[in-house]
């Protein structure tokens, strides 16, 4: 194999904390050990990585964390276990079909034929075919649900963490000032996307996407092949984990030449919009007192949004949506847990939807005792790209 460099390979100090923390809860709740569970998607991977250092692209995985020593990985041979290996955390891999079977063998080798164990994803992703296999082969144990208990401890960010994600940030905001060389009107949708998911993957970046919205507004889209044209507002969304994983979803506004009255009107509402949100992200504040915040703002200006069960914020690192998100996960929040955000709201015209509605705002957001802290260093303008 050529020698190189991995990216996404956490400090001793950072591994080492992590598996105390966790051991720690462990022992809180009795638990012999944890079966951490994940699936590879955006939303499910980051469980793995963060307590391996391994990026899961397909299949499932499963690390097996006793009171002592490292994790042990058990995995599906879709993926096998270079990249387990690779990232040098893990030294035990093994590639299974029967995780239930590989599982008890390493707890019985350490001693173990009953106790408690902890399932982290048994709340939401571990599959009904390893649960029962599971309950029949571990029939000697007592499996109880630790997903809770794991994603609550990961959704406050150690300072390593805390500069993982802005150097997603720093990545990101460099991709849309060069990605604006690009946008002018007659270029295809679909070639400027390209545009950004080639400059993003030459930074580092290990997996995202790159979206398009112009007027009349119905989706955001990857890219479509139609020209960009002089009128359109053009809304661009990159939603990115970074050479570490952490994610970060940013949004940004464009224009060619001086937008409309409408245009402007309905920009500085998002602006409000956004920062009474960010000033709601206070330690000891409940995550839904965003919600209130964006209500209070949206009654102002006269637009919806109660209804939606879409997430205005969500919490955000290794998997691009962790506890808590809201609506649907509340918590207190805590200083150091990270909030992507992109308040919603609903139209009660049609034509104002289409005319303006993908004009939209996002970023990461670090709770404070004093309120949000942004995690990009950037105002939010609506830019002229014939400036």
């Amino acid at each position: 194999m050529a020698e190189g460099t991995v990216t996404h390979i956490s400090s001793p100090a950072e591994r080492e904390r992590r598996y105390r923390v966790l051991r720690e809860a462990m022992a809180a709740e009795g638990m012999d050990a944890l079966i951490i569970y994940s699936r590879a998607d955006e939303f499910m991977r980051g469980r793995i990585q963060y307590v391996s250092d391994a990026f899961q692209w397909a299949g499932w995985g499963i690390i097996v964390l006793l009171p002592k020593g490292d994790g042990i990985y058990v995995g599906d041979p879709l993926w096998g276990g270079g990249r387990v290996a690779l990232a040098g955390w893990v030294d035990d891999i093994r590639a299974t079909q029967h995780p239930d079977t590989e599982i008890a063998g390493i707890l019985s080798d350490h001693g173990y034929t009953s106790g408690k164990l902890g399932v982290v994803g048994l709340a939401d992703i571990v599959t009904y075919a390893h649960m029962r296999s599971f309950q029949k082969t571990l029939s000697g144990f007592t499996l109880v649900d630790a997903t809770d208990l794991f994603d609550d401890i990961r959704a406050v960010k150690s300072p390593e963490e805390m500069e993982n994600l802005r150097e997603t940030s720093r990545i990101l905001k460099q991709v849309f000032n060069s990605l604006e060389a690009h946008l002018r009107p007659g270029v295809l949708e679909i070639d400027a996307m390209a545009e950004a998911e080639r400059l993003v993957r030459q930074y580092g970046c290990l997996t995202g996407i790159a979206q398009i919205a112009r007027p009349p507004f119905k989706s955001y889209t990857f890219g479509m092949f139609a020209e960009i044209d002089r009128k359109d507002i053009i809304s661009i969304d990159l939603e990115w984990g970074g050479p570490s994983g952490y994610w970060l979803e940013l949004r940004r506004n464009y224009s060619f030449g001086e937008p409309s009255d409408q245009v402007k009107r309905f920009f500085e509402y998002r602006l409000e919009c956004l920062d009474a949100c960010i000033n709601a992200m206070k330690t000891g504040n409940s995550s839904d007192d965003v919600l209130v915040a964006r209500d209070r703002v949206n009654d102002k200006y006269g637009y919806g949004g109660r209804e939606s069960v879409g997430y205005t914020a969500h919490g955000i690192g290794l998997d691009s949506l962790e506890p808590p998100w809201s609506p649907g996960k509340e918590r207190i929040m805590e200083t150091d847990m990270v909030i992507n955000l992109h308040p919603h709201m609903s139209f009660s015209d049609p034509a104002e939807a289409l005319a303006v509605s993908g004009i939209s705002l996002s970023d990461n957001i670090r709770v404070t005792p004093t309120g949000g802290e942004r995690l990009t260093e950037w105002t939010d303008v609506l830019v002229d790209l014939d400036a």
